[in-house]
């Protein structure tokens, strides 16, 4: 039976023939090979380190625009000149570059003070002859303030405050029949003002121990009070003090003896009774604004301004 599929073919071999079978598979028969499997996409984590001036491509031009604000700082500030920078560059000492831009950072503060033009808004003659000036200091003057509901908004400070009273006669006063003259004993008499005080000021406030607060509180107000109440009692204490009858008689040995040099005569010197009511502005100052002292009870007590 011949097959067209199958042919015999002898080969020659030493003691052997082989035979080669040839098979033909028709094409709608032939096996297919299976699809190939689908690849399944790999994710790759890539890790990114940031840098101080930004990424790779970037950190030239970041740190270089850093350095250049950096520098322009300091030559506005007065930290480092243009001289001076690009003689560090010329000379290679970049450390000792770095060193100063470091230690220009610990410069104190500095402050500068304009001063407008001065006004003269009033010369006035005194006409008066100081001839004592009492200095007192007062120490933990205490200023209570109570406020808001069950005091929530009270708050207290101490004060240390230094002062002067002064206190002399008023030349104004004097007229020419104010000196009389004894040609029979030699005697002049001069007639003067009673002493009274002459300037009350405080020189120097300082508050401390301020209390514990979380309310909008005017700490000035305090102050205020602390210096009319330093003055008044300034004021008061020197003239219990009897400030008065020792500038009388500082007034007499000083015009006296200068009267008696230049005429070389008798002085003898007479005060007029003193009068009530003769304090000047400065001994006298106004209550702080907005506050009252309450006749019954002698505290202060804020008013509507």
């Amino acid at each position: 039976m011949n097959d067209p599929n199958n042919s015999n073919q002898i080969i020659p071999g030493e003691s052997r023939n082989i035979r080669e079978t040839e098979i033909h598979i028709q094409p709608s028969d032939a096996p297919t090979a299976p699809p190939p499997a689908e690849r399944t996409p790999q994710i790759v984590y890539v890790s990114k380190s940031r840098s101080s001036c930004g990424t790779l491509a970037l950190g030239g031009v970041g740190c270089g625009f850093i350095l250049v604000v950096a520098f322009a700082v300091l030559m506005v500030t007065g930290g480092v000149s243009l001289s001076n920078l690009l003689s560090s560059f010329q000379l290679g000492n970049i450390l000792n570059s770095a060193s100063s831009l470091v230690a220009t950072a610990n410069v104190p503060p500095r402050a500068q003070i304009d001063q407008s033009q001065t006004i003269l808004v009033n010369v006035q003659p005194l006409g008066q002859l100081v001839s004592v000036s009492s200095q007192l200091a007062q120490a933990d003057v205490r200023v209570g303030v109570a406020q808001g509901a069950l005091n929530a908004c009270g708050f207290s400070a101490n004060h240390v405050v230094q002062g002067a009273v002064e206190a002399g006669i008023d030349l104004t006063q004097i007229s020419a029949d104010d000196i009389s003259y004894d040609s029979a004993t030699n005697t002049y008499t001069l007639t003067l003002p009673y002493p009274q005080l002459t300037s009350c000021h405080i020189d120097y406030i300082r508050q401390y121990d301020r209390s514990f607060t979380t309310c909008n509180v005017d700490w000035d107000e305090a102050r205020l009070l602390a210096n009319y109440s330093s003055l008044i009692s300034f004021r008061d204490q020197s003239l219990e003090g009897g400030i008065l009858e020792r500038a009388a008689a500082e007034v007499r040995l000083v015009l006296g003896n200068f009267v008696q040099i230049a005429t070389d005569a008798t002085v003898n010197i007479v005060f007029e009774p003193p009068t009530e009511n003769s304090l000047p502005a400065t001994c006298n100052p106004d209550v702080p604004r907005s506050w009252q002292i309450d006749p019954t009870t002698g505290q202060w007590v804020k008013v509507s301004s």
